[in-house]
């Protein structure tokens, strides 16, 4: 069986748990810092995701030996939560130089129909994006939103091999 490993990195454990169970039946790992939960698509590819929460985690992790595995990496935030945003800006630049695989930034909102827009986001220029990120709006204990995002893992990835 081949296996697809997807990092979904968050600045909580809540939201990458819920994120892995909106795919996964059950997750199968849970310790704190990291939730791990499998997706077998048949009996020929399987996905892993990796929930990596930023408010645990030891700042010294290794996410050049963690980003040579990756297929793709999802990064949460919550879109009304300032801090939230700042938690994970250090990665995506660190990110945006240095990995290749498609990075899916996730503004998590409450109310997908009408999302408002943060005052901070003009204030402090919201988010810088490489060629290899995409960002949309999305919940993660939503399957349909998961859905989503998985389908855009997908074309990002075939939009790669084709390119």
């Amino acid at each position: 069986m081949k296996i697809g490993e997807i990092a979904v990195i968050t600045h909580n454990t809540q939201t990458s748990e819920d994120f892995i169970k909106s795919i996964c039946k059950k997750i199968d790992v849970k310790n704190g810092i990291v939730s791990f939960g499998r997706f077998d698509a048949n009996d020929q590819l399987g996905l892993h995701l990796y929930g990596i929460s930023l408010d645990k985690e030891d700042k010294n992790v290794s996410w050049d030996l963690i980003s040579r595995k990756m297929l793709a990496y999802i990064i949460f935030f919550d879109w009304e939560n300032f801090s939230s945003l700042e938690t994970i800006n250090p990665i995506l630049d660190k990110f945006s130089n240095n990995v290749t695989a498609p990075i899916i930034i996730v503004a998590n909102v409450k109310d997908m129909d009408q999302p408002p827009i943060p005052k901070s986001f003009f204030i402090n220029k919201g988010i810088a994006f490489s060629a290899n990120c995409r960002f949309l709006f999305g919940q993660a204990e939503q399957p349909e939103s998961a859905r989503k995002i998985m389908v855009l893992i997908t074309n990002m990835l075939l939009e790669k091999v084709a390119g």
